[in-house]
């Protein structure tokens, strides 16, 4: 079973049907799907929900009338079931997560990929579900958010803190040291505190650009802000980051968020899990861009 879509659009254009289970080749592994996420990426790419100038960029990209591979669905989790000849990172029975950000076909039941994607294995402490979504929330977030960019007692700001990155981000900040202003609806703030965030902000209240306090990091994690807005709550030296910016993917960044979440100083937070026949319900929440933290599908 895999969820497809034949035409770029909503959640109507897209269809949960049967399809041939894929064959292996040598140098792939095969991974049965547990768990998949929705993330922000696969409603821009689902939808073409980006600036004008980009959509013809995006279907060249991706396809131009509808997505190439109509198997949707870029990061998810599960186990090894078969491995190729020459394999050598992997073994039957491995638990890992992924990215196939290009490819997408992770919502289905098995994706056969080459072991050189950027898969990654996962504790056996860590469920399916919650390393589902670690490929592109955290990872997008360690882009901006490691060890070379916040320094111990960094003042540090996220905005738009309860999105996927957002929730990512503030972990990863605390992690490396830095003091965390989320920044955030106040229906959101209790789980804000619960991630480890020393204070919040209601932005639908309180304006923090016109405020004394100044912040050494602020990571713009919905692209809503403009850096001259904002310069005057920077410190000297400090460094404004963007989603604008693009992020890179690799294996090694997906193993350092596993090991981090494995040592049980990262989760992720759930908005909710559904099952497969939920498909609808799950992307129709994501599309409304009013989640917090991840949306994931549980598929076995």
């Amino acid at each position: 079973k895999a969820i497809i879509q034949n035409k770029y659009g909503l959640s109507n254009t897209l269809e949960l049907v049967d399809v041939e289970k894929p064959r292996i080749k040598d140098g792939e592994v095969m991974i049965e799907v547990h768990s998949a996420n929705i993330a922000s990426g696969d409603m821009r790419i689902n939808t073409l929900d980006v600036p004008f100038g980009l959509k013809t960029i995006m279907r060249l990209i991706f396809g131009w009338n509808a997505p190439r591979n109509k198997i949707r669905g870029m990061t998810a989790s599960g186990k090894i079931v078969e491995i190729g000849k020459d394999v050598t990172r992997f073994e039957i029975g491995d638990r890992v997560n992924l990215i196939n950000s290009m490819g997408a076909g992770c919502l289905a039941e098995y994706i056969c990929l080459s072991e050189k994607k950027i898969i990654s294995k996962i504790g056996d402490n860590i469920s399916y579900a919650q390393s589902a979504p670690v490929a592109f929330g955290a990872m997008s977030a360690y882009h901006f958010i490691n060890e070379k960019t916040i320094h111990k007692g960094d003042k540090v700001l996220i905005y738009g803190a309860s999105g996927s990155v957002g929730t990512y981000a503030v972990q990863l900040a605390i992690y490396y040291g830095g003091e965390v202003t989320a920044v955030c609806s106040k229906k959101n703030h209790e789980a804000m505190i619960g991630l480890g965030a020393k204070h919040v902000i209601d932005y639908q209240v309180d304006d923090f650009s016109v405020g004394k306090k100044k912040y050494d990091v602020i990571l713009d994690a919905v692209i809503k802000l403009k850096k001259k807005d904002i310069k005057n709550v920077l410190t000297e030296n400090g460094r404004y980051l963007t989603l604008k910016m693009p992020t890179k993917e690799k294996i090694e960044r997906l193993d350092e968020m596993n090991r981090i979440m494995n040592e049980g100083k990262m989760i992720s937070l759930m908005d909710k899990e559904f099952t497969f026949d939920e498909f609808v319900t799950a992307h129709n929440l994501v599309y409304s861009k009013h989640k917090v933290g991840n949306v994931v599908i549980n598929i076995k």
